[in-house]
């Protein structure tokens, strides 16, 4: 069974209200933003990683999250010091 697209963006809505983007200098629609990124994942997901064994899916799963989970670190690092003159928080 495919997975249902509109319930995909409505859990990115929900989990947005509990740690929101910070949309306010971009010059993007949030909502044509889910839906793109939705639909890239879910069209990714179906033809590349549903095939897989469940372990196989379960590695995918926790490096993805990992992988995202370091960028984001990154990016608010790099954040930070173009914020606050180039010093790393503590």
């Amino acid at each position: 069974m495919a997975m249902n697209l509109q319930a995909v963006e409505d859990l990115i809505k929900e989990i947005e209200t509990i740690d929101p983007v910070d949309w306010g200098m971009l010059n993007i629609n949030e909502d044509d933003a889910i839906h793109l990124i939705a639909m890239s994942v879910v069209e990714h997901y179906e033809q590349n990683i549903r095939p897989m064994s469940e372990t196989d899916r379960e590695y995918i799963f926790v490096s993805s999250i990992a992988k995202l989970t370091l960028e984001n670190f990154v990016l608010n690092i790099k954040l930070a010091q173009a914020i606050g003159g180039g010093q790393a928080p503590d």
